[in-house]
């Protein structure tokens, strides 16, 4: 793939944003996420129906060909731009807090969670992915069930070994689910749901903080063990 990939850049014509004509080589992941960024900007000006694969490709520098050596249709560039900005990020970043002999805290787990969290799902990229999820769900049914699957898939922290050593050490419940993860997910779309209709300054009915403080609360809920104790 990667040969593939070197083979497309150099049958690229020189259109003058490319000293040499010669565009760089980029890692497998870098190049997809070159592709995806190109992805929203066209999706979110021209919606699914109206956006070609070439026009992905003129934005993000390289030919259809170089597009493919990664994903196989525009349905797929469509799920990897949804997988990218709407599927939480990998829960190791928390591990930290597990480390050693200090005492860690439910509270402080959900804290680290959270701060990331919000910090994404403020991102403009995300919202307007979340805006394109709305509008193209009708359209194109069978990727956004697939996009659903892999978030259900998902445990809180989307790592499962991280999640079973929560569990482990008595911070989180032993019969956590991916429906409590799901249902645990509701109050960050809600926030998504509010920066699409709202915009991302003051309009928002409920204000970042009030609905971080809410979400805090529905996960301690949710995830704490049975027996207080546990918890530390």
């Amino acid at each position: 793939m990667q040969e593939e990939d070197e083979l497309a850049e150099r049958s690229l014509p020189n259109d003058g944003n490319r000293p040499g004509g010669k565009r760089r080589y980029l890692p497998a992941a870098e190049r997809k996420r070159e592709i995806l960024e190109a992805a929203v900007e066209e999706f979110s000006i021209g919606g699914f129906a109206a956006t070609s694969l070439e026009r992905i490709a003129v934005r993000a520098g390289i030919s259809k060909s170089g597009i493919y050596a990664h994903y196989g249709s525009k349905e797929e560039v469509f799920e990897g731009m949804l997988n990218m900005l709407l599927v939480p990020w990998e829960g190791h970043h928390c591990e930290a807090l597990l480390e050693g002999e200090a005492a860690t805290s439910l509270s402080d787990l959900l804290d680290c969670y959270l701060d990331r969290i919000y910090s994404q799902l403020s991102d403009p990229r995300a919202v307007a992915a979340f805006r394109l999820l709305m509008t193209e769900s009708g359209r194109i049914p069978e990727v956004v069930q697939q996009w659903a699957r892999r978030m259900l898939e998902r445990s809180l922290f989307g790592d499962r070994r991280f999640l079973d050593l929560c569990i482990e050490k008595g911070l989180i419940r032993g019969d956590f689910s991916n429906e409590d993860y799901f249902f645990g997910t509701m109050p960050g779309a809600l926030w998504l749901m509010q920066q699409v209709l709202f915009g991302a300054g003051d309009g928002a009915p409920v204000p970042q903080a009030r609905l971080r403080a809410l979400h805090k609360r529905l996960l301690m809920e949710v995830l704490a063990p049975v027996n207080p104790a546990q918890s530390g």
